[in-house]
């Protein structure tokens, strides 16, 4: 799973392969959309019959021709002549005929933003917005000739970090609109002298812009809703205060101001919630926004301001997960096509009278983000994720590359419409065969105790390659049971998972999955900056849905506690009993960090504060934040010092949340331990953690999960996302491989029906549930913890003491931010922890097979130090 913002330099090229998806065409349409029946033990992937199985659980089958994309592009724009199609990738813009769907030329770009491209009026002008993770910005415009060829490319520079998200023209294209999200303003540009003339307040997070020339107002969406006012409950979003709900921390507001081109008087309409994308009508009489996180579309006359708005069918029903982001009206404005990401379809509305009928829909490629409905009446469709991240075997087993798909739709017919609703109902709700679960009801179990660790960035070879009773491969093994005796111990006492995959890509979304079992177009649309932050602590109230984490909803709340997760670093004050609050440059070295536990005085050096004030009540101050920078044996302590006191309290709460982050690793950096010692560590907090709960008096109505929040990349011969997780307790099966289809989501719905929490997002709701995992026949013995044949403080060399392809990965490890999870390029971090595990001269597994020596040639080094 490379990552848009850290991929393999061969995705540079300008590559895109037009590939035929089911028969092409209407003869795809035609299609019945009935699936086979699931084997429990089916592999996550390409099924060889056109159908991918997702590692969210989906089915994927996407109509239409399909052109592959690189990378992870995110907004597209047709030119006035609906011949040239020009799309905003993470670091280019690729330009197509918009006919053939043919790629002309990849012109490449600095990063680039959630959204923004436009032709300028005239089609000599494209302009996009470039955003970075911290600023400053820009906006690339890029000059045309007359037959749309490419010619100079200039940057509009931006001061501070405004983020540039939609962009629009005035009818005469002498002024440029672009919302800025972080500034919570419409800026206006001069688009002759390319200056800032003007920036209007608008609401919070602005995303889209549309212009009517037959209104003379401007629109503008704004993610975050309302500006506060005194006495409402609010969190942050980078650098703003967002109005949120006070239960779930979540935005309760969506808004669209209205703003008039010639005064810039601002009036503001309230629509549904997280609206992001909005366009008119081709008379210009409706003004539509998708509103993300309400699975509705509100439909605006442009000059009453009068509203309504119609719900987009979610699959399954009655949840939260369809995700309507972007929409497109057919040429003659009788269809309107709206994209439902989470669904991975097009729903299809068609006039009623005066108003609009959803007719049904089409299924699309992984998270449809960009429409545009072409010439002949057909939908293009930008699907950001194509058809999934699976194994290319043309580079070689278990390595896998992103990659977007451009689709082309016709018209559907009345027919092919109803089979398609089919279809898109099956493919969110897949049928299984029988996983052979010997409890078919887990709330019957009685457990009343789930202890739920996540861990960082494994794939299953890595760790469990060596354990011949798996579906494992030994070749790619590289923290084996020398480094990882707890958990090979513990997956071999108890179940091992050898078909479990991470729904996510990275830390980014992948702790989003575990926590509330749904991933926001928010943060599928970032992943080439993450321009707003990288909130894999879900310290921004834009990424919660509306239903909040997978815990709530509950009739009778359950008692949750937190030891890390939702965290921002500080420091135990024991004078005022709470954390203080600190900066990454405020925290220790690892060695510091190390000799304080070897002395057993880190208690006053470590702590956390609760970056979702929402979440506040239910944290722990004392236990540290993610960093690699913390040993994770630190972090075993603190725990079970608190379970200790629950002990002689005899109260404990229902779910425990609890973060280990020393698998990360810190790559060869000096002052840092070995990668393996890392992992050694944390494999021994693992061990740690369920040696005390086995041996505490709530052990026999417990249960432990414990789970990576992603695979990141590394070498895995079944699929990148395949990776490891736990069960333990009285009520697991002992001694058992267990090879059923699971993920991310279904761990989530364990827990809910353990709890017998109702799941409220969609994917939740479809997820298969573990039961295969579970027995009735208790077996309460504890679990001792053991040593690692790997010194903890094996530490990486200096780099005086290093020369040559060692140095360079030692230098490029330097250069990395090791303060949080997944800051660094993983695509780069990984080959170096290959190559220190198998030797820098031995190929990494793709292809074209090339050593960390060769790789290091590519890359730009460092400055000496």
């Amino acid at each position: 799973m490379i990552s848009a913002t850290k991929r393999n330099p061969r995705q540079f090229q300008v590559l895109v392969v037009s590939i035929a998806v089911l028969a092409c065409g209407l003869a795809a349409a035609q299609r019945m959309g009935v699936f086979s029946m699931l084997t429990s033990t089916v592999l996550t992937g390409n099924q060889g019959d056109g159908t991918y199985l997702l590692p969210t659980g989906q089915l994927l089958h996407p109509w239409g021709d399909q052109t592959l994309l690189p990378g992870r592009p995110v907004d597209m724009t047709l030119n006035s002549t609906k011949r040239q199609l020009a799309v905003l990738g993470s670091r280019a813009i690729l330009l197509l005929d918009a006919v053939s769907s043919k790629t002309l030329t990849r012109v490449p770009i600095r990063r680039t933003s959630y959204a923004g491209i436009a032709f300028r009026p005239g089609d000599r002008e494209l302009w996009a917005s470039e955003t970075t993770a911290d600023g400053p910005d820009s906006i690339c415009v890029l000059e045309l000739d007359s037959g749309g060829a490419p010619g100079k490319a200039t940057h509009i520079e931006l001061s501070g970090h405004p983020v540039p998200v939609g962009i629009a023209f005035s009818a005469d294209g002498k002024l440029a609109y672009v919302a800025f999200s972080r500034s919570n303003a419409l800026a206006v540009f001069d688009t002759a002298t390319r200056q800032l003339i003007r920036q209007v307040d608008v609401g919070m997070a602005p995303h889209g812009v549309a212009v009517s020339s037959r209104t003379g107002k401007i629109y503008v969406t704004n993610r975050g809703g309302r500006r506060p006012q005194p006495g409402d409950s609010t969190s942050p979003s980078s650098g703003s205060d967002i109005v949120t709900d006070p239960i779930s921390g979540s935005a309760v507001s969506g808004t669209i101001s209205v703003i008039d081109a010639k005064s810039y008087q601002t009036t503001s309409i309230a629509v549904g919630l997280a609206p992001s994308h909005i366009l008119l009508s081709p008379d210009q009489k409706l003004l539509v926004t998708s509103n993300g996180h309400s699975d509705s579309i509100s439909l605006i006359d442009s000059g009453t301001l009068a509203r309504t708005d119609v719900r987009i069918p979610s699959y399954p029903s009655g949840a939260t997960g369809g995700q309507p982001i972007t929409a497109a009206f057919s040429p003659d404005g009788n269809i309107l096509y709206v994209g439902s990401a989470g669904s991975n379809a097009l729903t299809v509305l068609t006039r009623s009278g005066k108003g609009w009928t959803v007719a049904g829909a089409i299924p699309s490629g992984w998270f449809p983000t960009a429409l545009a409905a072409a010439a002949d009446g057909s939908v293009l469709v930008l699907n950001l994720k194509g058809t999934g991240y699976f194994a290319d075997p043309k580079l070689g087993p278990g390595v896998v590359h992103d990659g977007a798909s451009l689709s082309r739709i016709p018209a559907p017919t009345k027919e092919q419409l109803a089979a398609g609703t089919r279809e898109v109902q099956a493919a969110n709700s897949p049928s299984y065969d029988s996983n052979k679960a010997e409890v078919s009801n887990l709330a019957s179990l009685g457990i009343e105790h789930v202890f739920f660790i996540v861990k960082e960035n494994r794939t299953y070879d890595q760790v469990f390659g060596d354990l011949p009773q798996g579906n494992g491969e030994p070749k790619f093994c590289v923290y084996g049971r020398e480094i990882t005796p707890n958990q090979h111990a513990l997956a071999e006492q108890f179940v091992l998972l050898d078909n479990y995959y991470a729904s996510g890509a990275i830390s980014f979304d992948g702790h989003q999955w575990l926590m509330q079992a749904f991933v926001s177009d928010y943060v599928e649309r970032a992943f080439a900056a993450s321009p707003r932050g990288y909130k894999s602590n879900m310290t921004d109230a834009l990424v919660i849905p509306p239903v909040g984490f997978f815990w709530q909803g509950r009739a009778k709340p359950l008692q949750v506690r937190l030891f890390g997760e939702f965290q921002l670093p500080g420091r135990w004050n024991p004078e005022r009993q709470h954390s203080d609050p600190i900066e990454k440059a405020d925290m220790l070295r690892w060695a510091e960090y190390w000799k304080l536990y070897k002395e057993g005085r880190w208690q006053n050096a470590v702590g956390a504060r609760s970056g979702v004030p929402a979440l506040k009540a239910f944290s722990s101050e004392r236990y540290p934040a993610n960093a690699a920078l913390i040993p994770d044996m630190v972090r075993a302590e603190e725990f079970l010092r608190e379970l200790r006191e629950k002990e002689k309290s005899g109260t404990l709460e229902n779910l425990m949340v609890l973060t280990l982050s020393n698998d990360h690793t810190a790559g060869v950096k000096p002052d840092f331990p070995t990668p393996r010692a890392m992992v050694a560590a944390n494999d021994l907090a693992v061990g740690q953690l369920v040696e005390g709960i086995s041996h505490s008096k709530f052990w026999p109505k417990s249960l432990i999960l414990i789970v990576e929040d992603d695979a990141q990349d590394g070498p895995d011969h079944v699929d990148g996302h395949r990776t490891v997780a736990l069960a333990i307790g009285p009520m697991i099966r002992r001694g058992a491989v267990d090879s059923n289809n699971y993920n991310h989501v279904s761990l989530v719905r364990t827990v809910q029906d353990v709890f017998q929490i109702p799941p409220r997002t969609t994917f939740a709701k479809a997820a298969r549930p573990m039961r295969s995992l579970f027995t009735t026949k208790t077996n309460a013995a504890p679990f001792r913890h053991l040593e690692p044949r790997v010194r903890l403080d094996e530490m990486n060399p200096p780099l005086q003491a290093l020369q040559g392809s060692r140095r360079i990965a030692a230098e490029l490890s330097m250069d990395m931010d090791w303060s949080g999870p997944d800051l660094v390029p993983e695509e780069v971090l990984n080959r170096i922890l290959w190559a220190e595990s198998k030797g820098y001269e031995t190929p990494y597994p793709e292809q074209p097979k090339v050593s960390w020596s060769q790789f290091s040639q590519s890359l730009r080094r460092p400055e000496k130090r």
